[in-house]
């Protein structure tokens, strides 16, 4: 086991500068990635009606390794950039990380 944390965050593309701008200002946060999702629910109240017709809305997913020791700080920083939007997340231990390099690796 690496000991490393895998936190994933789900946001309305409209909170994307905000969690960037909030991951960005953390300085025990070496990095992060970030990928355009569709989101698709049941629930269809807050879709517009153009996301209700597509059946999904555009949403962005930040994925955040860290250690277990940043795992309050970041949810709590998170959560405060949210403000009252109700976002998921999710959190896994991981069991290896690393950069993969050739010359690391016998080829």
């Amino acid at each position: 086991m690496s000991g490393e944390q895998l936190l994933v965050v789900v946001v309305a593309d409209d909170l994307r500068d905000r969690i960037v701008d909030t991951l960005i200002g953390l300085d025990d946060i070496s990095g992060f990635t970030l990928s355009d999702v569709e989101g698709y629910s049941r629930e269809h109240q807050g879709l517009s009606l153009r996301e209700q017709v597509a059946g999904h809305r555009g949403m962005a997913r930040f994925e955040v390794i860290h250690e277990p020791a940043q795992q309050g700080a970041l949810v709590d920083a998170l959560a405060a950039a949210c403000g009252t939007a109700e976002v998921r997340y999710w959190l896994m231990p991981l069991a290896a990380a690393g950069r993969l390099r050739a010359s690391d690796h016998g080829s």
